[in-house]
């Protein structure tokens, strides 16, 4: 596949790949955050971008299984769901390529730890 593959252009098999090789890295930062926090460590700002990421992680209705929410940052008043919208290349191509979404998560679901 090539650098400059358009998100509306993969295959199935292709945005299946993409949705399960995201999980795993969701996964892998999920645990990373939970070592972190039981040893109580403190993170550098540079620290905590490399283990945390930019986006938000939080599952998205299927198809495909699994679904994670790439939404870039928390934007809102910090006591409602995230307002962000983003165009989600790893789900469902409705025929106009892959949808908008709106994020809806909370703000302590973003980039936690």
């Amino acid at each position: 596949m090539s650098d400059n593959v358009e998100p509306d252009r993969r295959t199935g098999e292709q945005s299946k790949a993409l949705a399960e090789a995201t999980a795993v890295v969701v996964a892998a930062r999920r645990e990373a955050a939970a070592i972190l926090r039981r040893a109580g460590t403190e993170l550098l700002p540079e620290e905590r971008a490399w283990f945390v990421g930019d986006g938000c992680g939080g599952a998205l209705p299927p198809p495909p299984t699994p679904h994670f929410c790439r939404c870039p940052r928390y934007r809102g008043n910090g006591h409602e769901p995230c307002v962000n919208t983003f165009v989600d290349a790893t789900g469902p191509d409705l025929g106009t390529g892959p949808p908008h979404v709106r994020c809806r998560h909370p703000k302590d679901s973003h980039g936690q730890i």
